[in-house]
């Protein structure tokens, strides 16, 4: 297992679109219900979450199933000790200081939201206990319970029994998607957010992990300079301009971005992936997941924040200091002992 050129691009991709949202992009595009309702579907920070989902679903179970194949087990153990040596760090010093300024009455003082994002619950979270600053956690929260369960599927499962439980889950997210809006608890809630629906892009992102990884032969020769798959990777991902299915777009983003994904993986030595093996943007994605962490508190989900750390432009400067900061000092530490509980060489996932 080699580092994998081009995917911190995509990370980067994702975490600007993230953060150009939670400036208040949508704001400044012209009221057109055409713009704001379907050409915003390819540049939300939504669609920047979906991508970081169906990559850390597709990484995650390709390590996994290596390590399996390799090993004939998945470390359990080391898998959750991985995990917690990566996410765990700039989650401690985001929440000590939300909880200061919390105390201080600086941002909204809710203790029992507090909890739920910090036991990885914030996607369930009531509106009633909705903190801005603590928004983005929903996404953490949905990730951690997903890989609480998909180690344990992906080693006591059969084959069969994997495609089947893949299938009934997008089947109950596309549900969901229509009918849980219907219900009165629907206002109380986002229910868009709850691990059924949102999970759709990590488990579609899991899968073509999976169906890789079964027919790689296949899938090496077939996904090589084949431009063909692109290109439907293109027209999958511009969904939401042309579909009037719009609810269900982005199951098609997840799939464009998984089979983009694969024809990476497959050609590392083409154009496309040279371009987007940037020395700029693979550091933007290296220090992704600290941008995602810390925007909670500087960028809040919108520009609704009313502290002077979270006005333009200070806002956005800090974020990138303070990540950055994170990243060398904290975070790249741990992760050479994070290593230690790794079978295989691997991407950072």
């Amino acid at each position: 297992m080699k580092y994998i050129k081009g995917f911190d691009t995509l990370r980067a991709i994702a975490i600007l679109l993230v953060l150009s949202s939670h400036l208040g992009l949508y704001h400044w595009l012209p009221e057109n219900d055409y713009l704001r309702k379907r050409v915003w579907l390819l540049i939300s920070g939504t669609t920047g979450v979906q991508v970081f989902f169906t990559l850390s679903g597709f990484l995650i179970t390709r390590l996994l199933l290596h390590e399996l194949e390799e090993y004939k087990t998945i470390f359990f153990k080391n898998f959750y000790i991985r995990r917690f040596l990566r996410l765990l760090p700039p989650l401690i010093l985001f929440y000590t200081a939300i909880a200061l300024f919390m105390w201080m009455d600086e941002i909204s003082n809710s203790p029992k939201g507090f909890f739920f994002s910090f036991f990885y619950l914030y996607n369930f979270v009531p509106k009633s206990l909705y903190t801005i600053e603590l928004g983005h956690t929903w996404s953490l929260a949905l990730e951690e319970q997903y890989y609480l369960i998909w180690p344990f599927v992906l080693y006591y499962f059969s084959t069969k029994k994997i495609y089947q439980l893949i299938i009934y889950i997008l089947v109950g997210c596309i549900l969901a998607v229509y009918i849980l809006p219907k219900f009165q608890f629907s206002n109380n809630f986002n229910v868009e957010r709850w691990f059924i629906p949102a999970v759709a892009p990590i488990i579609i992102g899991s899968f073509f992990a999976f169906i890789n990884h079964i027919k790689e032969d296949f899938y090496s020769t077939y996904f090589q300079n084949e431009k063909k798959l692109l290109l439907t990777a293109i027209l999958l991902f511009l969904f939401p301009l042309y579909s009037p299915l719009l609810s269900l777009s982005f199951i098609a983003q997840s799939i464009a971005i998984s089979i983009l994904l694969i024809w990476i993986v497959y050609n590392q030595s083409s154009k496309l992936t040279s371009i987007l093996n940037t020395k700029t943007f693979s550091y933007i994605g290296k220090i992704s997941y600290g941008l995602y962490v810390y925007q909670g508190l500087f960028l809040t989900t919108g520009p609704a924040g009313e502290m002077w750390i979270q006005k333009f432009p200070q806002n956005i400067l800090l974020t990138f200091v303070t990540a950055i900061l994170s990243y060398h000092l904290l975070e790249k530490p741990i992760l050479k002992f994070k290593k230690k509980f790794s079978p295989t060489v691997n991407s950072i996932s």
